[in-house]
């Protein structure tokens, strides 16, 4: 007979990062992972949003909207690729119906921010369709963002690297981060 055994764990450990979060192990199982990595940036930046947030900082208002928007046109692209609107579909949905502070919650002005700005499709609209308000003085200072949108992007990329946090930002998004900070 084989005796099971298993490693021994930490009493009083806490998972995560404490906080509920936008990452859902049913939307990480079914879109792998580019929706891991996605909801990781969004948790980190939104983080970071709280970090500085009570400091005497520079940052513009939406400025993690912007960033995590950033981050969907480097990396997806619905309009070419249907499939990954259903993705982004199920993203709004489980942030909508979700918790209202949970952390990476900024992803779903951001992709309104991309459909009000023809880069995702109009039909994920319908994700929406639960929404009360629409963020229509957001969608405005994310023009102004939008307009300097290499030079602010380089620059609240190289400011986000500059935040201790911890737990530190997950790889991947270090390295969308440092990708951003990039001089062209």
């Amino acid at each position: 007979m084989v005796t099971k055994k298993s490693l021994p764990r930490a009493e009083g450990a806490v998972d995560g990062l404490g906080r509920s979060t936008i990452m859902d192990r049913g939307l990480a199982s079914k879109h792998g992972v580019p929706y891991v990595h996605l909801a990781a940036f969004a948790i980190d930046v939104d983080r970071i949003r709280e970090e500085v947030e009570d400091l005497d900082d520079p940052r513009p208002f939406g400025w993690e909207v912007f960033l995590t928007e950033r981050y969907l046109l480097s990396r997806f692209d619905p309009n070419r690729r249907p499939e990954q609107v259903a993705m982004f579909e199920d993203v709004v949905l489980g942030v909508l119906e979700g918790a209202g502070d949970a952390l990476g919650g900024q992803i779903v002005f951001a992709i309104w921010d991309a459909i009000v700005r023809e880069r995702f499709p109009a039909r994920l609209r319908g994700a929406f369709g639960g929404w009360r308000g629409r963020p229509d003085a957001l969608v405005k200072d994310l023009a102004k963002l939008w307009a300097r949108e290499d030079a602010l992007g380089r620059e609240l990329a190289a400011g986000c690297l500059e935040v201790p946090l911890e737990p530190p930002c997950a790889p991947p998004t270090v390295e969308a981060l440092r990708a951003f900070a990039a001089p062209e």
